[in-house]
């Protein structure tokens, strides 16, 4: 339903809920997570400055409690709490994400 709608909202619904419910959840969502966020978030207000203003930022979480109510229905209370958690990060840090892990080998 709220794919139709808004599918951006669906998708950082989607990848964030995938990352709070996994049962060992790494330190950091993956950068594909936190691009799902930020493409929602820049779809409702996009910040205008670099680095970001403290305005644009609130602006932001204020906006990412819309992902955390869309995702009421499938995330228990405390799955709820730290993916807002993790959504206010992001916020404020687009770049909120577990470095990508090189192939290369040292020997």
């Amino acid at each position: 339903m709220i794919a139709h709608r808004d599918p951006l909202l669906a998708n950082a619904v989607s990848k964030m809920a995938v990352y709070v419910q996994d049962r060992f959840p790494a330190a950091f969502p993956s950068k594909e997570q936190t691009e799902a966020v930020n493409s929602y978030l820049d779809s409702i207000c996009k910040p205008k400055h670099e680095p970001m203003t403290e305005i644009e930022c609130e602006h932001r979480r204020l906006a990412s409690h819309k992902i955390t109510i869309a995702a009421i229905c499938v995330l228990d209370r405390s799955e709820q709490e730290r993916l807002q958690d993790v959504l206010d990060h992001i916020s404020y840090d687009r770049e909120y994400y577990l470095p990508e892990r090189t192939n290369r080998r040292y020997f």
